[in-house]
């Protein structure tokens, strides 16, 4: 899965990049920390150290060969010092990492139990003002040619209905967001920011 995340990570670098400027823009002030969830091996965590030079990454994972990766590519892009592994269970509980000022959840909610929970949870570790970033799949991701060739076409359509890859915030995202009064979605695309008020 490591593997398959770093290939993930070079083949999304120049969304990336947009969608965290994209988060620039909707910031009110730099941000000094900024917690990455469900940080993987640690794709978001460098896109977000390279788009704010100034903030320390606490990037929250419960695998701890996904932060082992993360730990040493931070190291040998020279974040080490500015970026921070915490190993936790997202369906137990949010861990202990102090009051944030972004909080960034790219393609995690989907991942957890209890994504409200996990919500609430970010919200009560966000600072006044500070910002909820949330990136799902609108639709799952789509490789093959409509036919194959083999006289079966629509192969990867049944695939997806099979698997039940269905959207997790695609239709009603900024709501699932907002269903508490002290959030104000601030924008929306294949991602929702949403402001702490």
């Amino acid at each position: 899965m490591a593997d398959l995340l770093d290939l993930d990570a070079e083949a999304l670098g120049p969304y990336l990049d947009d969608l965290t400027a994209w988060v620039d823009e909707h910031t009110d002030a730099a941000p000094r920390l900024i917690a990455d969830v469900g940080a993987g091996t640690g794709t978001g965590a460098m896109a977000l150290a390279r788009r704010f030079p100034e903030a320390d990454i606490v990037a929250v994972d419960r695998s701890p060969v996904m932060l082992d990766r993360l730990r040493e590519t931070a190291r040998e892009r020279g974040m080490g010092g500015r970026v921070r592994v915490v190993e936790a269970d997202l369906d137990a509980a949010w861990p202990r990492v102090g009051t944030v000022d972004l909080a960034w959840a790219a393609s995690s909610l989907h991942h957890v139990t209890d994504p409200d929970r996990l919500l609430a949870d970010l919200h009560a570790a966000l600072r006044p003002g500070g910002l909820l970033v949330v990136v799902e799949m609108d639709a799952p991701p789509r490789f093959l040619p409509e036919d194959l060739g083999i006289g079966c076409p629509g192969l990867e359509e049944r695939c997806h209905e099979i698997g039940d890859l269905g959207r997790l915030l695609a239709d009603d995202g900024p709501h699932a967001l907002t269903h508490r009064g002290d959030l104000a979605v601030r924008g929306s695309r294949t991602a929702w920011a949403a402001r702490r008020v």
